[in-house]
């Protein structure tokens, strides 16, 4: 048995799909000059507001505008003229957009988790959530496809809230991750959409494979291979 932290009630029994972290290659100084680096910054900036913006009224029709409005903060972070102060600044120095915005999203991560508050610590994931899909969007990536069977168990490092996009309930019926806390995004739309889910599980990558028939009990954040 694997234990955890509860962080979305119920009960449920699946195969494991595995998610793992997308690793975007990109140039870090740019070959392009600092007003083309610039212009692909502001690009993919409206790129990215138009995409969360849709992302958050389908969710809204699913959870309710308050868990829907995760996404719209993830907007106001992209927005952040302490961020965009940054990324310009590193782009003015010769580095790429991708560079820029990567290097400003750390940042903010590293400040967030040394926060003496629990609640700044976990917008920690909003944030590599936020840098993930900018990414995306300045390197054209394409999105992995995933194909999530029926009675599927999520499983991943660390689930952000993006990931709610995987979770049908049709076909996810559980999701459980190394990393995450109760109080964290992910787990407020797990509750909002009813989908048993256990975070804070130690060496779960590495316990459990692919296909793996598991029961996730999420009021005790127990997950039991079967």
């Amino acid at each position: 048995m694997l234990q955890g932290i509860p962080a979305s009630g119920g009960f449920a029994i699946g195969k494991i799909v595995k998610l793992e972290e997308q690793i975007i290659a990109y140039e870090q100084r740019s070959s392009r000059g600092e007003k083309a680096e610039q212009r692909r910054y502001e690009a993919a900036l409206c790129a990215f507001t138009q995409k969360t913006q849709a992302a958050a009224g389908a969710l809204r029709r699913i959870v309710g505008k308050e868990e829907a409005d995760i996404f719209t903060g993830h907007i106001f972070m992209a927005h952040d003229p302490d961020m965009q102060k940054q990324v310009k600044a590193k782009i003015a120095g010769g580095f790429s957009a991708e560079m820029a915005m990567e290097t400003a999203c750390e940042s903010f991560i590293q400040k967030l988790l040394s926060a003496q508050s629990d609640f700044a610590r976990q917008r920690a994931a909003d944030v590599r959530d936020v840098k993930q899909s900018f990414l995306s969007i300045l390197t054209n990536a394409p999105e992995a496809a995933r194909h999530i069977p029926f009675g599927s168990v999520i499983a991943a490092k660390e689930l952000t809230p993006s990931a709610v996009h995987l979770m049908d309930k049709r076909r996810t019926v559980a999701a459980v991750a190394e990393q995450g806390e109760r109080a964290c995004h992910f787990a407020i739309l797990m509750r909002a959409m009813g989908i048993p889910a256990v975070l804070s599980v130690s060496g779960l990558m590495e316990r459990l494979h692919t296909a793996q028939k598991v029961i996730v009990d999420g009021d005790k954040g127990e997950i039991i291979p079967v």
